[in-house]
């Protein structure tokens, strides 16, 4: 882990920490399915050996989300990508963590790994996102979340191939 890795870390624990200081019997707890579209910053370069791997697609979210009074939200979600991602060709899941501030309009951090039988040694080094989003009630304790998420993601399992982007995901989660 290098140094800037460390930091954000540390800070996203204490964030963490410090939030869960109110009563629990006061936190709203929800569950959300959902669906995103992925797609690389920079593209894929050209070669014979990314010609399987896409540069976009798609995927199902699944998510929990715990929300102490006051402004933080944590959220724990695992996206499935059933054609494959971070250049793998072979279904993928992604564990994932946020520390989310703000509720309706809100913004947040995270962190998470992609596992694969695809990649090399089936699992990736860790990534980190931004989100941006927007909680909207629809009915009583319905919410639809939608957000952009950009990843900071290095794709660094594929063979024989040095590939570096970035990607975003646009998304929609239906919460209860």
């Amino acid at each position: 882990m290098n140094r800037v890795s460390r930091v954000l870390f540390v800070a996203l624990a204490l964030t963490a920490f410090g939030s869960l200081t109110p009563a629990v019997e006061a936190a709203d707890h929800s569950f959300g399915v959902g669906v995103g579209f992925f797609r690389t910053v920079d593209g894929l370069p050209s070669s014979s050996e990314l010609d399987n791997i896409a540069d976009d697609g798609y995927s199902y979210v699944f998510s929990y989300q715990y929300r102490p009074r006051g402004l933080f939200t944590f959220e724990l979600a695992a996206e499935y990508y059933p054609d494959g991602y971070g250049g793998s060709t072979k279904a993928a899941i992604t564990p994932e963590g946020f520390v989310l501030i703000g509720h309706g309009f809100y913004a947040g951090v995270g962190a998470g790994a992609t596992y694969s039988d695809g990649l090399e040694d089936n699992l990736s080094d860790p990534f980190y996102m931004g989100r941006l989003g927007w909680d909207l009630s629809l009915l009583g304790a319905v919410e639809l979340d939608l957000h952009i998420t950009y990843r900071f993601d290095e794709w660094d399992e594929l063979k024989n191939v040095d590939v570096s982007t970035d990607n975003y995901t646009i998304g929609a989660t239906l919460r209860f």
